[in-house]
């Protein structure tokens, strides 16, 4: 069969005839272009640091996919629908804590004074030392029973945190002290309590850590903060006020440096105390350039006579010190006794050797306070 045949055969079986077919001839050649693969730089998607595992897909691994390819993929974790309660709890307890400090240094921010207030009429002792366990504070409590000048009321402030001095004067225990006071802006006169022998106290009191440093960060920047906190509390001029400060150079030391008419540098017949002598003159002497200096005295404290070394070191110290050493207070353990059964030493009928040191050193202050007061009284 031929091809003219296999025509005539379809064009029957479709019910036409095939005597108008024509069969062109063509003279053009198509051929289709095939297309041009440009080859491209794999392109990486940009990682972000999360809590979970990110996948790094090219655009090549992408087209291999495509081609039948499966993608190893890692499990994404998922996060947890909600924190747990104790966390949000916490944070809450954190808010609540900074809004505290929020308040209580605005409080303090307000209570700052604009320039130097004017001086306390009062007379002012402050009690420091360079170094720790010097029976500092067991000094300030016997000052403050037998200081007194007549017609007035002598008053201990506590400064030193460790908040001991209310137990050497018998008074109330866990009383709002002058830390909270001063947090609250509050005024410290209203809150003195009554110590033995007729003396009152302003304890420091229990603060946090945080109001702590709250507190002595206000110190720091105003240097007048104490000199405005005693103007506030209307002293009269045979009023004496007791200092007792934290050992070393802390914003206590510098704020009772601006306000007192006497320092009173305790220190023990040792060699510890001894070198720390240059550190306390230094201090002294930034305050004579400025025109600031107190009237500075030594004591030697717990003074232990049956020891040779404690004798030689009294001997170098009365050398150093000159008229600066204004006296020396014997070695008792009966004062620590009296402390542990709430009892005041220097009340007592018999009094110890060291009862009599104090005593005596009470006497000479009292002196300087009243000659202090004539030379006041001749340049006026």
């Amino acid at each position: 069969m031929n091809r003219t045949d296999d025509i005539s055969n379809l064009f029957n079986k479709f019910g036409a005839s095939a005597d108008s077919y024509l069969e062109f001839g063509s003279h053009f050649d198509y051929k289709e272009k095939s297309l041009a693969l440009v080859p491209t730089a794999p392109v990486t998607v940009p990682v972000v640091e999360v809590d979970h595992p990110v996948i790094q897909i090219s655009e090549s691994a992408l087209a291999d996919s495509t081609n039948g390819i499966e993608a190893q993929l890692s499990p994404v974790n998922t996060p947890q629908p909600g924190a747990p309660l104790r966390h949000l709890l916490a944070e809450v307890a954190l808010a609540r804590q900074a809004e505290a400090q929020a308040r209580n240094e605005e409080a303090l921010r307000q209570s700052l004074p604009h320039g130097r207030p004017a001086k306390t009429r009062a007379h002012v002792i402050a009690l420091v030392s360079a170094k720790g366990g010097v029976g500092k504070s067991t000094l300030a409590s016997a000052l403050t029973t037998a200081l007194r000048l007549e017609g007035g009321q002598t008053l201990a402030i506590e400064l030193d945190p460790q908040n001991t001095l209310q137990h050497h004067l018998g008074a109330q225990a866990d009383v709002a002290g002058m830390g909270s006071a001063s947090l609250k802006g509050e005024s410290w006169k209203s809150l003195l309590v009554a110590g033995s022998a007729g003396s009152l106290l302003l304890p420091y009191g229990s603060v946090t850590e945080d109001e702590r440093r709250t507190l002595e960060r206000y110190l720091e920047n105003d240097r007048y903060w104490l000199a405005g906190q005693l103007a506030s509390m209307d002293l009269g001029e045979n009023d004496v006020v007791i200092l007792d400060t934290p050992p070393g150079r802390t914003p206590y030391l510098e704020q009772v440096l601006t306000v007192a008419d006497q320092v009173l540098v305790v220190a023990t017949a040792n060699a510890a105390c001894f070198v720390t002598l240059d550190q306390m003159e230094r201090l002294l002497e930034e305050r004579v350039a400025r025109g600031q200096a107190p009237l500075c005295n030594y004591v030697i404290n717990q003074f232990d006579s049956s020891r040779l070394f404690c004798r030689d070191m009294h001997e170098v110290l009365k050398r150093r010190l000159g008229a600066r050493l204004l006296g020396v207070v014997t070695l008792d353990h009966g004062i620590d006794e009296a402390l542990a059964y709430g009892q005041n030493p220097l009340l007592e009928a018999e009094s110890s050797q060291a009862c009599q040191d104090m005593l005596a050193l009470s006497d000479l202050l009292k002196a300087q306070l009243k000659s202090m007061d004539v030379a006041e009284s001749f340049a006026s």
